[in-house]
């Protein structure tokens, strides 16, 4: 592994640690566009506070979640701003297949529409903008295993993410995570993931992902696992307050990248390169829940450590720029039939 890719993973890891022992979602597994659990979290639902230890896995009903988040238009270091619009959308299923076994798959979609402005850092001079609308489209599968008050779980991530105009097949950028987590009591599971993910024209990412799932109290709630569905959740964790079934009010942040194809327009030095938006968003989440059904969140934050970078074809960096922080808003709905 290059100097570059032993760094990506120290930062990686250290904003796990200080997202997430300072108060710091759903490892949902997806790195790089990218997120930790594809399909299906690595323990079957339940309400608060019920065990799990014995019981076998059931099935989960179908679930349908969708989402927007709104990123407000920000500088970009050495001149120039932009703005971000993003839609979610996924659909996941889980059912047991036998004794303590467990079968999950998801498929979603993230569409990211950036809207550039004035001269940046990130463009090439001969162009206004660095890259324009972003798609990304993951098909998961998963298998999860109960022994005793262990559950384990592994899952297979396909993700194609690229440039509108750009080759589908170009934008391949596959991945995959194994885990185990225990039950101590009905409040308290941990538990450790390995990741591996293939970035495109980058080292692989390898990196190790805690599990926590800790109700301090009745009310209170330290956990990677509760962000809202259709938000692709990555390295980082939530401090909730639930003061009712229905209501819930956390404080979380996390790390998140998007590394994407181009297409082959513009200048040949950048035709079929690499775009990389990056930083740490830091939000306040309220969740309404209807019944076991439905559920409604709204957040509000803003991302910090931003970086976006322009690659060429072989992943070596054509330009590069910090932002300011991004203030953001965003609203998720979701319904488990």
């Amino acid at each position: 592994m290059s100097a570059r890719g032993v760094l990506r993973v120290g930062i990686l890891v250290g904003a796990w640690l200080c997202l997430g022992f300072s108060g710091g979602a759903r490892a949902q597994t997806v790195l790089g566009d990218e997120a930790i659990d594809p399909g299906t979290s690595m323990a079957p639902s339940g309400p608060p506070g019920a065990s799990t230890t014995a019981s076998p896995p059931r099935r989960r009903g179908p679930l349908l979640a969708a989402g927007s988040l709104h990123s407000f238009r920000t500088d970009i270091d050495g001149g120039g701003s932009f703005s971000t619009h993003t839609g979610f959308a996924t659909g996941r299923l889980g059912f047991p297949v036998g004794a303590g076994v467990l079968l999950g798959g998801q498929l979603s979609w993230q569409g990211d529409w950036y809207s550039f402005a004035g001269d940046n850092d990130v463009a090439l001079p001969s162009q206004a903008r660095p890259w324009g609308d972003v798609n990304s489209f993951a098909g998961s599968l998963s298998v999860g295993r109960r022994f005793g008050s262990w559950w384990t779980n592994a899952a297979f991530t396909a993700r194609f993410s690229f440039e509108q105009g750009a080759s589908i097949g170009d934008g391949f950028n596959p991945g995959g995570i194994a885990g185990a987590q225990y039950t101590f009591s009905p409040g308290l599971r941990l538990g450790l993931g390995l990741l591996v993910n293939a970035r495109l024209e980058e080292d692989l990412l390898i990196v190790p992902v805690p599990y926590v799932y800790w109700e301090i109290t009745d009310a209170f709630v330290l956990s990677n696992s509760i962000a809202p569905d259709a938000y692709p959740r990555g390295p980082g964790l939530e401090f909730a307050w639930r003061p009712s079934e229905q209501w819930a009010l956390a404080l979380g942040g996390r790390w998140e990248f998007r590394r994407f194809r181009l297409d082959d327009e513009g200048p040949e030095i950048r035709q079929g390169g690499v775009g990389e938006d990056e930083g740490i968003p830091l939000w306040l989440r309220l969740t309404w829940r209807l019944g076991e059904h439905f559920r409604a969140d709204v957040l509000a934050g803003a991302s910090v450590a931003n970086r976006l970078r322009l690659a060429d074809a072989r992943g070596d960096d054509l330009r590069s720029a910090g932002t300011d922080p991004i203030p953001y808003v965003g609203a998720f709905l979701a319904w488990r039939f």
